[in-house]
């Protein structure tokens, strides 16, 4: 069976693979009962490997951790996982404090500093923004793989409103950045986000140092893939953040606390710039996702979902052989970390996420999105 694309702020792990006797590390005090469950996931789905964070009122309260970083490897608050698009909130939280500082206008035309070969040809790069970058409406699909050709294209008029889930737009955002700043992207997020926040086993580019601290992927049956290794150098705005749990929980944090950015900034975070509610995937459908969040779709960056008094500000993501969910509720400060590493990652996080955190509400919204197309595909 194959999905379309799912937006990986909204993705769910599908695949598991660590047998329940692993024994787990922990800090803190995790909920009775969650060694077991998680245990009972990992087992299902083959995954090989889970790191937590509980964060509540702006705190991490406890981490828990389980199975195994590499074969014979422990999973430890030492281990960084690929995070794949979790990336995509990075990278924005860095424009943000650009701007801040005026270095960065989010409507600016990017043209006079970066133009993609693929599209030079066709007028519409010039009305090509950081705003409409960041907020999926540049008018293109993922990446240029997605096209039967293999070249970028426009599939739609850049700032239309309608939600187009595209990683390239965050590439050509992070090579357009670097050039009119001067500065190599993995550098100015060192500079702007990591160093302020003290996320020292956090990175933006595949390096040296990190080889012994990363968890190897695992495909759908929990065997690690064999040819596994860093890229080294290579660097994507868009996906492969490689973080431990404690670092992401610190970044979550500091978004909640403001992130040293003015109440004009903060409020891009919470403001919905591509709506949702009505989308051919996402989309509530009338009334059938319940309950249907309001507000609900993307801003600057981040998944937004409302729930009368509580806003919830997430992003997610998965790659190959790894699936990863991180967010905060900006009321409460209460949020969570889950990082996995198994490739079949549709089903199993929100699993673990509605065992720990029975204030959240949007694992509804994957509940739905995946039952829909898993019961779609199979009519």
């Amino acid at each position: 069976m194959t999905l379309p694309h799912l937006p990986t702020g909204l993705l769910a792990l599908l695949s598991a693979g660590l047998a329940a006797c692993s024994t787990p590390q922990s800090s803190g005090a995790p909920p009775a009962g969650l060694n077991a469950e998680v245990a009972a996931v990992m087992d299902t789905f083959n995954i090989t490997g889970v790191g937590l964070g509980r964060i509540e009122d702006g705190r991490l309260i406890w981490t828990r951790y389980y199975g195994e970083q590499s074969p014979g490897v422990p999973v430890t608050a030492e281990t960084m996982f690929n995070t794949a698009s979790m990336h995509k909130a990075v990278t924005a939280e860095l424009a943000l404090r650009l701007v801040d500082q005026g270095l960065l206008d989010l409507d600016e035309s990017i043209s006079a500093h970066y133009v993609h070969p693929d599209i030079a040809d066709d007028p519409r790069h010039e009305a090509l923004t950081p705003r409409l970058l960041l907020t999926h409406q540049a008018g293109f699909l993922n990446w240029p793989f997605n096209y039967d050709d293999g070249q970028l294209a426009f599939v739609r008029d850049p700032g239309t409103g309608v939600y187009t889930y595209s990683g390239i737009g965050f590439m050509i955002f992070g090579r357009f950045l670097e050039r009119k700043l001067g500065t190599p992207f993995p550098d100015l997020v060192r500079t702007y986000v990591y160093d302020p926040i003290g996320m020292d086993g956090a990175s933006s580019v595949q390096e040296a140092w990190m080889a012994d601290r990363v968890a190897q992927p695992t495909d759908a049956e929990g065997e690690p893939f064999p040819d596994f290794a860093l890229d080294e150098g290579y660097w994507n705005p868009a996906d492969d953040l490689y973080v431990t749990v404690e670092d992401y929980a610190a970044f979550l944090i500091d978004v909640w606390q403001g992130g040293g950015v003015s109440p004009e900034v903060r409020q891009l975070r919470t403001q919905v710039q591509t709506p949702l509610r009505e989308d051919s995937i996402w989309g509530c459908d009338g009334g059938a996702m319940d309950p249907c969040p309001e507000p609900y779709g993307h801003s600057i960056g981040w998944f937004v979902f409302g729930y009368g008094d509580s806003l919830n500000l997430q992003h997610g993501g998965n790659d190959r052989g790894e699936a990863a969910n991180g967010y905060i509720h900006l009321d409460s400060g209460n949020g969570l970390v889950v990082l996995v590493n198994g490739a079949n990652g549709l089903l199993a996080w929100p699993e673990i996420v509605d065992a720990i955190d029975e204030e959240q509400r949007f694992t509804t919204t994957f509940h739905y999105i995946i039952d829909k197309f898993l019961t779609q595909d199979s009519g």
